[in-house]
């Protein structure tokens, strides 16, 4: 099974400058759209029906099983149908909803799991049957496919064995058994599983079109068969996609757009100009001046949403200081969060006192409304962070005098946001520690090789949650992890993962996650979360019905406009 890769925070920050659909709140007089909500329309919408939209660079395959970045999975989010998908109700939590499967069951321990496939059709009128969404997931595991988040299956017995290639395909834990049946059978009891089943590495595949394109599969619209609310009309490499409603779907009722024009386009200024001059409807904003001119605009809203990802610092714990607990909290606390989220994200961001972001829940509660940011207890008890320093030299036996001490902190990137950030800190490190602090910077690949080696003091990156759960933060600063390498480990927060991705109960499960990250950061200060990421989207008030929620996959199907 392939290992975790972090990102690189120059990734992290492109992409937040564009996000690939508008979003937006709908209005109070309308029918919401929304799976649940079925009452009629108050007022009349648009006659014509469509969006016009902006992806910041071309989507790298429609293969589903390759595919890594975020154009593609927007796009395959629309034209297939998972097996369930991530909803929002009318107060926009996310709600677990059947999509492709109209149900499902559980054996007593949580082990197997049954789906009941829906009466559906593909875009071509051929039927789609359990062993679609079978070969989809196999495909994906096969090691010839070399599927990027192939990892993310690894709750399904014999997956890592299966990906690796010491197994079969056919010894995979996965098999329909009618056209209408889907069982599939877990290593142990994996709580977050559902979580799983609307991600793209368990979206559907006809084989009878994968073999007959092979490679190309993917890559054109004559390749591709669709079972999701649309369908992809034209595309345009590099220049334009257009979806249109698939009449076939099996909710073609609950789908008002007719066609989604979507540009590719990646100049921030032209795209922000689009917007300004109506011909796009919506799209996420990055640059401080354009969300200010934005928000003066009467005909635009504005709509903010914590990301699932965390910026931070960490610390290389077999380092001759860094090994030391108390000189890493030390560390932590020297960080003015509030000041480096308003002076160098110009308060877009939000100050991190927590390694699980906001927007993360456990079962049906976000976990940052149950669980207070570790941080927040650590400062309270220590307001001089010097003290910890000078305390933590102590009990290593080193000088104490902090204005002898040298510390290095390394960062990824030799581009000017990164060298303004890398100022900012050292002059923070200087006043509040009083130390000699200094920065390199160097290109990704060698901070790459830097971390793998060991050969650095502190680090910086960010990371996003893959699936809705706290382990899939938590889960990477496991001993046998290799994903965050500060050289850490600790027997009571593995066995605490361990526990957690196994415990059906959703308060036992909280209590693990709890005392996990309390060892992480008030304890032992491994890392240092500085910001949670925010991004701002505006949209025309007349757009309606999208999905607003960072991990939600209702994506344009309870899209509609309303005064255009």
């Amino acid at each position: 099974m392939k290992t975790k890769k972090y990102i690189s925070l120059v990734v992290v920050l492109a992409l937040l400058l564009t996000t690939l659909v508008g979003c937006g709140k709908e209005s109070k007089t309308v029918d919401k759209g929304r799976k649940d909500e079925g009452q009629a329309v108050e007022q009349e919408i648009d006659s014509e029906q469509y969006l016009n939209l902006i992806m910041s660079a071309e989507p790298s395959t429609l293969d589903a099983s390759k595919g890594a970045d975020s154009y593609s999975n927007g796009i395959l989010n629309n034209v297939l149908e998972p097996l369930t998908r991530l909803e929002e109700d009318k107060d926009l939590k996310n709600v677990l909803a059947p999509a492709g499967a109209e149900g499902w069951e559980h054996n007593e321990d949580g082990t197997v799991w049954t789906f009941k496939i829906r009466d559906a059709k593909w875009s071509d009128g051929e039927p789609v049957r359990a062993q679609d969404y079978e070969y989809g997931i196999k495909r994906t595991l096969k090691p010839d496919t070399a599927a990027p988040y192939a990892y993310l299956l690894a709750p399904i017995k014999n997956a890592a064995k299966v990906n690796s290639g010491e197994l079969p395909v056919e010894e995979l834990g996965v098999k329909s058994l009618d056209d209408k049946t889907l069982e599939i059978t877990l290593e142990s009891p994996t709580p977050y599983f559902l979580q799983l089943t609307y991600q793209r590495v368990m979206l559907p595949q006809r084989q009878d079109m994968v073999e007959k394109h092979g490679d190309k599969y993917g890559s054109e619209i004559d390749t591709l068969v669709y079972n999701g609310p649309f369908i992809i009309s034209n595309w345009a490499h590099n220049s334009e996609m257009v979806l249109a409603k698939n009449e076939n779907y099996w909710d073609a009722d609950k789908v008002k757009l007719n066609n989604i024009n979507v540009k590719i386009l990646s100049d921030e200024n032209a795209i922000y100009n689009s917007l300004a001059n109506g011909s796009i409807d919506s799209t996420g904003v990055g640059k401080p001046e354009w969300i200010e001119r934005f928000k003066g605009n009467k005909d635009l809203e504005q709509l903010e949403v914590i990301n699932p990802s965390t910026f931070f610092m960490f610390f290389n714990t077999q380092d001759e200081l860094f090994k030391n607990a108390n000189v890493r909290k030390a560390f932590s606390l020297a960080i003015d969060r509030e000041e480096l989220a308003d002076v160098i994200f110009h308060g877009i961001n939000v100050p991190a006192y927590g390694w699980v972001s906001p927007s993360i829940s456990v079962e049906d509660n976000e976990y940052r409304t149950l669980v207070e940011e570790p941080l927040k207890k650590l400062a309270e008890e220590n307001k001089d962070p010097k003290a910890l320093l000078v305390k933590g030299l102590e009990e290593l036996g080193m000088d104490t005098d902090t204005s002898k001490l040298t510390v290095k902190m390394t960062l990824g990137s030799t581009d000017q946001w990164f060298r303004t950030y890398g100022e900012y800190v050292q002059q923070m490190y200087n006043e509040n520690l009083g130390i000699n602090f200094e920065v390199e910077f160097v290109e990704w690949p060698v901070f790459s090789s830097m971390v793998e080696k060991g050969e650095f003091q502190i680090g910086y990156m960010a990371w996003g949650a893959e699936f809705n759960d706290p382990i899939s933060l938590l889960s990477l600063l496991k001993s046998d992890s290799g994903a965050i390498q500060t050289g850490w480990s600790n027997a009571r927060y593995d066995e605490l993962i361990s526990l957690a991705s196994k415990e059906m109960d959703a308060e036992k499960r909280l209590e693990y996650y709890t005392e996990a990250e309390k060892i992480l950061l008030y304890d032992e200060s491994v890392l240092a979360p500085t910001v949670y990421p925010r991004s701002n989207v505006f949209k025309y008030k007349y757009v309606n019905g999208l999905g607003v929620t960072p991990f939600g996959t209702s994506g344009y199907k309870y899209g509609y406009t309303q005064g255009r």
